[in-house]
């Protein structure tokens, strides 16, 4: 067969099946991997202001509602909002939040912790000013942008322990 000629379907889905098992590759949350055995498992602690609420909901749905918590994962949340664009009256517009969670994961039994870290994260929102414009929108809008920050930092650090999970967990 020369490289012009197409692949029949069957030999594709051959390949396909053969694929995981020549390259090494194992799902992240697939049966039996460590980062299964994360789920109900950690206890996250309150994070402060509403930003930290969305936060600590993404990472409980993420990480499965704790049933008999082995571990505890203590989260700080800092947000800071910054200005990036100017009317010609000089009148901010458009504004940047950066988001830095800073994640500690320890055993409820005590110890040291097993995994530790921090993720940062960028949105943004418009608060256009004209005369439809309301101080309302502007602080739906901010308020939106604070929780998909939440979402985002907290799928990063689900991510971060699944990938570290195999020495923990």
């Amino acid at each position: 067969m020369s490289w012009s000629e197409p692949v029949s379907r069957r030999g594709m889905l051959g390949l396909l099946v053969l694929l995981p098992a020549g390259c090494g590759f194992q799902p992240l949350y697939g049966e039996g991997a460590p980062a299964s055995r994360m789920a109900g498992r950690v206890d996250v602690g309150l994070i402060d202001g509403r930003a930290g609420f969305e936060l600590r909901e993404r990472l409980t749905n993420r990480l499965g509602q704790p049933v008999d918590p082995a571990y505890r994962l203590a989260v700080t949340l800092t947000l800071k909002s910054t200005g990036t664009a100017l009317t010609q009256e000089n009148v901010t517009t458009r504004f940047d939040v950066t988001g830095l969670a800073e994640y500690t994961l320890t055993p409820v039994a005590g110890g040291p912790a097993v995994a530790s870290g921090a993720v940062r994260s960028v949105t943004g929102f418009n608060a256009p000013d004209s005369v439809t414009s309301t101080a309302f929108a502007a602080r739906a809008a901010e308020v939106d942008a604070e929780r998909r920050l939440a979402v985002t930092l907290a799928d990063q650090i689900v991510q971060r322990l699944a990938l570290s999970a195999d020495t923990w967990a």
